[in-house]
């Protein structure tokens, strides 16, 4: 299994380095999004017809998060012995009794993605695929690339609670309950978003800074996403959100007591802003507190300056934010 795994990622998905690469890109000019299944097209392909099915699929998904190389015979040969291992194959079968038909979320992108490009101009990811990594890393389970326009969802990752005769794979119990289907539509959302985000040169990022990039993402979802819960947006449960709007003030006050706003070092903060199940220097705590207090001070910056989306993902002064939002908890 491991070294069909690193096969997989060594020559099938090298694309998870994003490379430079040419190619013809769908034109923007359309809300209606399709999501091709590269994993449908490798699995279920005769080994006689893979080369042509490949090549078929590359004049439809051109970007770099994915290479393809039809006329290679080692090519060829790695994608059939991973699809013929038993456990990827049964890792297959699983993610399509629960995503065999993808028509739900083509929707719910179609409608997010009209209300993008009303508010961002430039927002015109137009190319969708999914794929099976059968390797589960919860960061990259979805990746965007502007240049292309693309976005890759390793759908198998949102299959997670259906495979409980892997143990999950070792995976701590928090990131199996996040790797759902509620979660998808945003998660893609968001991921796109994250791309578009002027940020400050990472030598000079703060604490307030990733906050703020976070409640930019989160605020996003607000305007594309009007009727999806906030705890869907954010990944909480209900019982985590009740406990960060009950204890929002006490978390801005531990941050400015412990002078974190400003800190440099990752190491200091990374509690507050990681996927974790909770937040180590609270009780009982919600994860992610950084982001959802970002979140709040995006949202009342956005009343108080009257910004334009597109204004707001420029905005590299997280500062100026905090201070025009006028946030008080």
């Amino acid at each position: 299994m491991k070294k069909i795994t690193n096969i997989l990622f060594c020559s099938l998905l090298s694309a998870l380095v994003l490379v430079a690469c040419g190619g013809k890109t769908r034109p923007g000019d359309s809300n209606n999004v399709e999501i091709l299944r590269y994993e449908q097209t490798l699995f279920d392909t005769p080994a006689d017809k893979l080369p042509d099915a490949l090549r078929k699929f590359q004049t439809e998904y051109s970007s770099p998060l994915l290479n393809i190389y039809p006329d290679n015979e080692q090519f060829v040969s790695q994608i059939a012995d991973f699809t013929s291992d038993a456990t990827v194959r049964d890792i297959y079968d699983i993610t399509q009794k629960r995503y065999g038909d993808l028509h739900w979320l083509e929707k719910e992108l179609s409608a997010a993605l009209k209300k993008a490009r009303s508010l961002y101009g430039e927002f015109d990811f137009d190319q969708f695929a999914t794929f099976v990594s059968a390797t589960f890393d919860y960061s990259q389970r979805i990746l965007a690339h502007p240049e292309s326009k693309s976005i890759l969802v390793s759908i198998d990752q949102y299959a997670l609670g259906s495979m409980e005769k892997y143990s999950w794979f070792g995976l701590p119990m928090y990131l199996v309950e996040l790797s759902d289907s509620a979660y998808l539509a945003s998660d893609i959302m968001a991921e796109a978003a994250r791309q578009l985000i002027a940020m400050p040169n990472e030598e000079t990022t703060t604490m307030l800074d990733l906050m703020v990039a976070e409640g930019k993402v989160l605020y996003f979802l607000d305007q594309v996403m009007p009727r999806k819960d906030d705890i869907i947006k954010i990944r909480y449960s209900q019982e985590q959100m009740d406990w960060m709007k009950k204890n929002e003030s006490n978390v801005w006050a531990y941050y400015i007591q412990n002078e974190l706003l400003y800190e440099r070092d990752f190491n200091r903060y990374h509690n507050f802003v990681d996927e974790a199940p909770k937040t180590n220097a609270f009780k009982d705590s919600a994860p992610r507190t950084a982001h959802y207090i970002g979140w709040q001070i995006v949202r009342k910056y956005m009343e108080n300056s009257k910004s334009t989306i597109e204004e707001l993902f420029n905005n590299t002064n997280s500062q100026s934010i905090l201070q025009e939002s006028k946030y008080k908890p």
